[in-house]
């Protein structure tokens, strides 16, 4: 392996010839960010001599030699065609508002970068008061990219696959009890968020699954409604042809109470429709404002706090309303497994994973049976 010091526009460049992916000697340019002014010709030989060493030790491909930065940067872009488009929403605001600046001030070369690197950015980002849980997802980003680089044999192993991660706390569901949920149906009577509270009130649905619900999945015919369609939001709203889950994709009926409900609200939106004419956004979503323009997930779930705030009630998030469901389906009596079924959950360990206190309820009623028996042996 050999290289040289070379100059450029006033800074020092590492100039290496290695191979490339093809085993072709290719001269790289690599910036070491040192100026050719004052004192710093010994650091840019120092830093030569490692660079040099660097491409020995680990065997890179002298064409990918990048900033970490720099290359996260260019990750992301691919991965635009690769997820989702909200999931890439989710990557780029994680690693351009958090990842990327940390790591363009560090400096760190992509073949350089080493866990205790990693580690320092968690730290730090727990410091600035991220939780465990975000910083969980900011490292499933980290180690998917650096996965790739390895895949690519830019580097020789997965730097992230080192790194410890905070311990995230189990999450506790909050719920209201019917009484509660009944003085939340009161209040919101009226409001342009009934439809999404009811609806959630009733079936427990996520929000993604409320707000992308059409009436061309409401068959009054057959009183059943389909859960098939989602709505999320990143920078504008995304409808998705589909749930979450493939259990997420339900058939559910349609109560009196429900019923009674969306008739009214279709005639409203048909009379809205009529009245506005062309100024009227058309479209087939059944929670949306009386212009027609679809409910956007983010207001839905802050409207929701200030009506909470507004009447005294306990400040749960929209989720819970879901929580809330599973919580009143117990109580009368339902099992976990109908409960699972009801919500769409994929598994009936992530019903009774999420509503532990459902699954203790359970173990009273075994534990009474149990010291029933008991008592008439005794």
């Amino acid at each position: 392996m050999t290289g040289s010091l070379q100059t450029k526009n006033g800074k020092y460049f590492a100039v290496i010839n290695a191979k490339d992916e093809f085993g072709k000697r290719k001269p790289t340019w690599i910036s070491m960010d040192l100026s050719t002014t004052g004192n710093n010709k010994r650091k840019a030989e120092k830093a030569l001599r490692d660079i040099l060493k660097n491409y020995e030790d680990k065997k890179v491909y002298a064409t990918n030699v990048k900033y970490f930065y720099v290359y996260i940067t260019e990750w992301l872009e691919s991965m635009k065609t690769q997820v989702e488009e909200n999931t890439w929403y989710s990557y780029e605001y994680a690693m351009r508002n958090h990842a990327i600046p940390y790591f363009t001030k560090t400096k760190v070369m992509l073949q350089d970068i080493e866990p205790n690197d990693i580690q320092k950015y968690y730290a730090l980002k727990l410091k600035e008061g991220l939780s465990p849980n975000t910083i969980k997802r900011h490292h499933c980003n980290i180690r998917k990219a650096l996965q790739d680089a390895m895949l690519l044999n830019i580097i020789p192993y997965n730097p992230a696959d080192r790194v410890k991660l905070p311990k995230v706390n189990k999450y506790v569901a909050s719920f209201y009890n019917a009484e509660q949920v009944g003085k939340l149906l009161d209040v919101v009577k009226g409001t342009n968020i009934e439809a999404p509270v009811l609806l959630c009130a009733y079936y427990g649905l996520r929000r993604s699954e409320v707000l992308g619900l059409k009436w061309e999945s409401v068959d009054f015919t057959n009183s059943a409604i389909a859960i098939n369609n989602t709505v999320v939001y990143n920078k504008h709203i995304i409808e998705k042809k589909r749930t979450k889950t493939q259990s997420s994709n339900r058939m559910l009926p349609i109560m009196e109470a429900v019923e009674s409900y969306l008739k009214r609200l279709k005639r409203h939106q048909k009379e809205m429709k009529l009245l506005q004419g062309t100024s009227y956004t058309n479209n087939d979503f059944v929670c949306k404002w009386d212009d027609g323009r679809p409910l956007n997930p983010n207001y839905l779930s802050k409207a929701f706090n200030n009506l909470l705030m507004k009447n005294d009630l306990p400040v749960i998030r929209f989720h819970d309303l879901r929580h809330s469901c599973a919580s009143i389906l117990s109580a009368t009596g339902c099992d976990i497994k109908k409960i699972s079924e009801w919500l769409g959950h994929s598994d009936i360990s992530t019903t009774a994973n999420l509503y532990t206190h459902l699954e203790f309820k359970s173990k009273i009623e075994i534990g009474n049976s149990i010291e029933n028996e008991l008592k008439q042996v005794q």
